[in-house]
């Protein structure tokens, strides 16, 4: 593997990769603000019901299950032009809301349809911008790159909500939504000025036009490769129980069962966010100074059981409070860490006709679990107490992905591996 230095100075002299730094930065900020503008435009101009929030929130989240589909799409075609055209889509979209709201059209029919396109060109852009990465970047500078991506994304995430907020105090939000739809036409010129030309992909015969076979070639990769496998794994039980389960009650345990002011739920929130930024900083450096296997594992036992700390917090407020944040910030840090460790590992073995698919396989596993452990909380929650639900799913979510990975090849991986050649 080249020397850091090298590594830095390829990367920052590698214009291309910088241009799609830039555009995926600027669709993240974007797509957050946008996630924060739409239900607000719902709530105090269209005076939404609970029941139709209910559908927005249902129809901006429901085209993640079309990601193994668009995996397949973007191993079949070239990748920058999907980038540019979901921008530009998404810029079309969006101004669509504000012009229909000062001519006096705007109906919560009209936000349903924009918001499902809209979840649908972003699930697509997401797909096609993580399997374009390695064909901008050397192996070499994968876990630099990755590291500032994620970087980007996690500040959206974090700062994008508080930024519209602040934004929403001098403008309503349907014009707040044009400064975002300029966002996503800004991402898509700098995707535009990538100079690498980039080759059409060869068609592949044994699964043309056989969608469910092309699909399983990715998926099937994914859960038979030893070191993919685990990650896969505890990817699903994660998001099944932590992501799904836990998140869908942590609200009502937080304010209802402890006693926290609401006011202050969204600073604990934060304490997640903040750790994403340290955590995505500190990738780079975590993975240059321990074996690749040790940052896999080790990142995944603490931030998995710091979340111990939820079902644990008790006492006075201000206790409490202290233990939920620090489980965000421990659980935030070390998420990054194995994300970015991760998303290199995958780039760096995949082969490149399976880079779209591998991609949309993980991400699928990773999301789509989601919903079906929301539903489940509800119910065990109802019968069993918030707080025993808690315990129940932290101890799932938190044990059985530490076990998956403590008894695989993975834990011993001492470097990266070659590029699989199949």
């Amino acid at each position: 593997m080249a020397s850091p230095t090298s590594e830095r100075t390829s990367l920052w002299r590698n214009a291309d990769f910088l241009r799609l730094w830039s555009g995926q930065s600027l669709s993240q900020f974007g797509s957050a603000i946008t996630y924060f503008a739409i239900p607000v435009i719902a709530v105090t101009v269209l005076h939404a019901s609970e029941e139709e929030m209910g559908v927005i929130g249902f129809l901006l989240r429901v085209p993640m299950v079309l990601f193994l589909v668009f995996g397949v799409l973007a191993d079949r075609v070239r990748k920058r032009p999907i980038l540019i055209w979901t921008d530009v889509a998404r810029f079309v979209l969006l101004m669509l809301i504000p012009i229909a709201w000062f001519a006096d059209m705007l109906t919560l029919a009209w936000i349903y349809g924009v918001i499902f396109a809209i979840g649908l060109l972003g699930t697509l852009f997401q797909t096609a911008y993580r399997s374009y990465f390695p064909f901008l970047v050397p192996p070499e500078s994968f876990l630099e790159g990755n590291s500032k991506l994620q970087l980007t994304e996690s500040a959206a995430q974090t700062f994008g909500p508080g930024l519209a907020a602040a934004l929403l105090k001098v403008l309503s939000a349907p014009v707040l939504l044009v400064i975002d739809a300029v966002s996503y036409l800004a991402s898509a010129i700098a995707v535009a000025l990538i100079k690498r030309p980039e080759a059409r992909p060869e068609p592949d015969d044994t699964t043309a036009g056989q969608v469910h076979k092309a699909i399983w070639q990715g998926m099937g990769w994914v859960l038979r490769h030893e070191l993919i496998r685990p990650l896969a794994i505890s990817s699903a039980v994660y998001s099944l129980f932590i992501l799904g389960s836990m998140n869908s009650i942590y609200a009502l345990y937080v304010i209802r069962d402890l006693g926290v002011p609401a006011a202050w739920f969204g600073s604990i929130l934060a304490g997640g966010g903040v750790g994403s930024i340290i955590g995505a900083l500190l990738a780079v450096k975590v993975m240059r100074r321990f074996a690749i296997g040790r940052v896999l594992l080790w990142s995944i036992v603490y931030g998995n059981l710091a979340l111990f700390l939820i079902p644990l917090a008790t006492g006075p407020v201000w206790v409490s409070v202290a233990m939920l944040v620090a489980a965000q910030l421990i659980s935030g840090v070390t998420a990054q860490i194995f994300f970015v460790t991760n998303t290199t590992l995958v780039q760096t073995i995949t082969p490149p006709r399976l880079q779209g698919r591998v991609v949309a396989s993980i991400y699928s596993l990773g999301l789509i679990p989601a919903p079906l452990g929301a539903l489940g909380a509800g119910l065990l929650a109802g019968a069993m107490g918030t707080r025993t639900a808690l315990w129940v799913v932290v101890s799932l979510g938190a044990l059985v992905p530490i076990a998956a990975m403590a008894w695989s090849p993975l834990a011993k991986l001492k470097e990266m591996p070659a590029p699989d050649p199949q």
